[in-house]
């Protein structure tokens, strides 16, 4: 029997009471589970336990004839204060579940990138303002674990970003992958602010849109294995024209 700390990230309905989930957990990174009986009356699990981007304690079985684990017992580590009933704030963490699930895919544990996700999905819970940038701000920070963080050597008098090489410039690069001017600002800010001063930031609608954009194309650049995600239109049409 494994046991560890976890976050959900997708669930699937199987069958007439089971469900397939994708979860990161602490211990072996991404993996894959079948929770039996948690969507009929008689289970001892219940499939509100395993709603993205719930934090939970997971005990399981190793899988035998295929990659589905089995959960054995699992309870809410921290039970979500104010996300649940905060369409923005929901919105926002259903996006991170996507994200995360789409953009790793190994089943190894790391520990730093854990907490990072962990403390993210906390922190977006019980924020009381300045929550609409987040889903930008972790994405950039996310790409610190993923491996292309942007090359800040020249980020003061750059007048472009490279999005291809992940670099600064003086010159536009040859190729159509970059930024300037409005964005290029903003790109810069995200990288330079700490959470602790999120509120500083103070993107119009439609520049929140726009950097939206081009962050899902950095990825796309970066991660071969990227697919679009769905939570992507719908965080889009959260942040309408003022």
């Amino acid at each position: 029997m494994h046991q560890s700390r976890a976050i959900v990230l997708r669930q699937i309905k199987y069958s007439e009471t089971s469900l397939i989930l994708k979860i990161y957990t602490e211990k072996e990174g991404l993996l894959s589970f079948i929770a039996k009986g948690v969507r009929g009356k008689k289970g001892k699990l219940r499939s509100a336990q395993f709603q993205p981007p719930n934090l939970i304690d997971l005990s399981y079985r190793e899988a035998r004839k295929s990659e589905l684990r089995q959960i054995n017992e699992t309870k809410v580590i921290e039970p979500f204060t104010d996300l649940p009933f905060n369409p923005v704030k929901r919105t926002i963490a259903m996006f991170m579940a996507e994200l995360i699930q789409n953009a790793i895919k190994e089943q190894e544990p790391n520990a730093k990138l854990f907490d990072f996700l962990y403390n993210s999905i906390h922190w977006i819970d019980l924020s009381k303002e300045s929550y609409n940038h987040f889903h930008l701000l972790f994405m950039m920070k996310f790409t610190k674990h993923l491996g292309f963080y942007p090359m800040l050597d020249g980020q003061k008098e750059a007048r472009y970003f490279d999005l291809q090489q992940g670099v600064f410039s003086g010159g536009a690069p040859t190729h159509s992958y970059f930024i300037d001017s409005e964005q290029l600002s903003a790109w810069k800010q995200l990288i330079n602010v700490k959470l602790e001063t999120i509120n500083s930031l103070l993107f119009s609608n439609s520049l929140k849109r726009k950097l939206l954009q081009t962050m899902m194309l950095y990825y796309k650049l970066h991660l071969i294995h990227f697919k679009e995600l769905n939570s992507h239109h719908i965080l889009q049409s959260v942040f309408n024209d003022e």
